[in-house]
């Protein structure tokens, strides 16, 4: 890890990010490097003072679609506060400030916790279920909270979700995974599932955006949500289905078997309906929708060339199995 002397610009910026209650005089800050596709870092001080998590800059002014993402991300923070995220809840991160001419883009509040994957990896081994389901009926809480947030009313559009079928399918292609016959498929799926979606009416609402599981901390019972950079109005499916495919790559990718988290979904589901009981639609459009949303998630996974191909290919065909399936429901 590397070390900052006080005198450096950024110690001397994050000093006076820092709340006054938990800033001591400027002295050395110790830089933990933290896994991301842009430069993020953990910024360490003297022992009593407050941690904090800094987001950067790849370059200033921002240019690329990575910076302005960045630079989204910092007006949603805020967004999310004036919906009602805010207030002493701690459902996300406080927001400290900025210093883009420092690189800095965006400073957080570094919170304790274990992320979901955290989670995810201990609940397979015997007997260390429990800690994930308590942890998934808490996340389906917390985006049950994001969901019923004070939006303008409008419904629920598919073409966003069959434009990004299009997408994740002319990706696929490009990285040469699809086969003549996946192709056909995919192509006969999405004109079957058009249809449906008119079926199964509902509301746009705020969702988080990217519910994958670095981005939920988890800790004595309580759940944050972090990097609000795709934050938006849109379909609740985006956010449920997505964390059902999450769940389903989880144990697929450990252990072979992409039926293994079955039993985790259907908890995650149903603890999610539970805290929205007024919502009687919800159920059968959860029910009838989430396949075709789940391979979405499915298919957007297979893009990562960090897996092996075979699972690649592998997932790609789980994808078309929920698509065909679930039209039969």
């Amino acid at each position: 890890m590397t070390r900052l002397p006080a005198a450096a610009p950024l110690v001397r910026a994050l000093y006076d990010l820092l709340p006054r209650q938990a800033a001591g005089p400027p002295a050395e800050v110790i830089l933990e490097p933290l896994p991301s596709s842009r430069p993020v870092l953990r910024f360490i001080f003297p022992e009593g003072q407050a941690r904090a998590v800094g987001k950067f800059f790849t370059a200033c002014p921002p240019e690329s679609s990575l910076d302005r993402g960045l630079l989204k991300e910092y007006d949603n923070y805020f967004q999310a506060a004036a919906l009602g995220l805010g207030d002493g809840l701690g459902l996300i991160p406080r927001v400290l400030g900025r210093r883009p001419q420092l690189g800095l883009g965006l400073l957080l509040e570094n919170l304790p916790g274990v992320d979901l994957d955290h989670l995810l990896a201990r609940a397979l081994r015997p007997g260390e279920e429990q800690p994930l389901y308590r942890g998934l009926e808490n996340l389906a809480g917390l985006l049950a909270f994001f969901h019923t947030r004070p939006v303008p009313k409008s419904p629920v559009s598919p073409y966003p979700a069959l434009s990004y079928f299009d997408k994740l399918r002319y990706q696929l292609q490009a990285q040469r995974l699809l086969s003549v016959e996946d192709e056909e498929a995919l192509t006969a799926e999405r004109c079957a599932w058009e249809d449906r979606f008119s079926k199964f009416p509902d509301r746009r609402v705020l969702v988080h955006g990217d519910a994958t599981p670095t981005n939920f901390l988890f800790d004595d019972g309580r759940v944050v949500a972090l990097d609000l950079e795709r934050l938006k109005i849109a379909d609740r499916l985006w956010d449920l289905s997505w964390v059902a495919g999450e769940l389903k790559h989880a144990w697929g990718w450990r252990t072979g078997n992409l039926d293994g988290g079955e039993a985790a979904i259907s908890r995650f589901f149903a603890a999610y309906l539970t805290a929205l009981p007024a919502e009687a639609a919800l159920a059968p459009r959860l029910y009838f929708l989430n396949p075709f949303y789940m391979a979405l998630a499915e298919l957007r996974i297979a893009r990562n060339a960090y897996l092996s191909w075979d699972y690649r290919l592998a997932l790609i065909a789980e994808a078309r199995r929920c698509l065909a399936h679930g039209r039969r429901l």
